[in-house]
């Protein structure tokens, strides 16, 4: 009765028919390399940590382990990463394993090498390399080229607009705080939970939590409002004489949850400066 020749036996000649035949003879032996996707695990205003995700098949009946694995990544065709990294990875035998390349972006340091252009939110990335995989023929390398879009997350940027005063009288007064914000990225950024204290003439004027303080859309220079009253028996006359000239002495602290591309970033905000007063 004849038998099936063993998958050791098979392997065995695989130098032999590769040499006869060409490496095309290897095809149903070799594992296949795609990439899968980009987790960002976790992102703020500062940077990004991310795993460029590669799922490999293994059609062998055994284990096959990975000798080599180099990579290299750049952003908008600037080179920003390489290396060999041989992970030690064994993949099991008939099935899907999972590799995964670490990488923790600063933004900063992102930016003073590729510019994120205004009216867009991610920027866009490039990985190559390829897989090296032990087999009876030797190492044989399976090449990568993958492409996709990275988080580029910028800080809005604050600055006071002018303090109105709409009602004074001698006992205290409401004004409204306003805020140009000035948005970089193509999507709108919602601001809310604001948890602020304002100085006014630097003295402490009040404090106060806007659940929904505002959007400010994409690629725009909005305005939001932080609106405070004041009671002159506690402030003192030096804020009255301060919000009742031509410009005062405004200092903001505050906390905030932005609503972002990629979801919400915790954001805190110190500002402070001469501003016009307008009644």
């Amino acid at each position: 009765m004849s038998r099936l020749p063993s998958l050791a036996s098979t392997l065995a000649l695989l130098p032999v028919v590769a040499l006869s035949t060409g490496c095309e003879a290897l095809a149903d032996f070799l594992p296949t390399v795609a990439f899968d996707r980009m987790d960002v695990s976790a992102v703020d205003w500062n940077g990004a940590d991310a795993q460029f995700v590669f799922k490999i098949n293994n059609p062998n009946p055994v284990e096959v382990k990975l000798a080599r694995f180099d990579y290299a990544l750049a952003f908008a065709d600037v080179e920003w990463l390489e290396g060999d990294d041989p992970d030690g990875l064994v993949l099991g035998a008939e099935g899907d394993s999972e590799i995964a390349l670490p990488v923790s972006i600063e933004f900063q340091e992102l930016y003073d090498v590729v510019q994120a252009t205004r009216g867009l939110d991610t920027i866009p990335f490039g990985l190559e390399g390829s897989f090296g995989f032990n087999t009876p023929a030797g190492i044989i390398d399976l090449p990568y080229d993958a492409d996709g879009d990275f988080p580029a997350l910028r800080t809005p940027k604050f600055a006071f607009k002018k303090v109105r005063v709409p009602d004074i009288d001698i006992t205290g007064a409401t004004i409204a705080v306003d805020l140009d914000v000035d948005n970089e990225h193509g999507s709108n950024l919602i601001f809310s939970d604001f948890d602020y204290a304002i100085k006014l003439a630097g003295t402490n004027v009040g404090t106060g939590f806007i659940a929904n303080l505002g959007t400010v859309d994409g690629a725009e220079t909005g305005t939001l409002t932080v609106p405070l009253t004041i009671d002159f028996l506690d402030a003192g006359t030096a804020v009255y004489e301060a919000i009742t000239s031509d410009q005062v002495t405004v200092g903001l602290a505050a906390g905030t949850d932005v609503q972002t591309p990629f979801g919400p970033v915790p954001l805190s905000i110190d500002e402070s400066g001469r501003v016009d007063v307008a009644f």
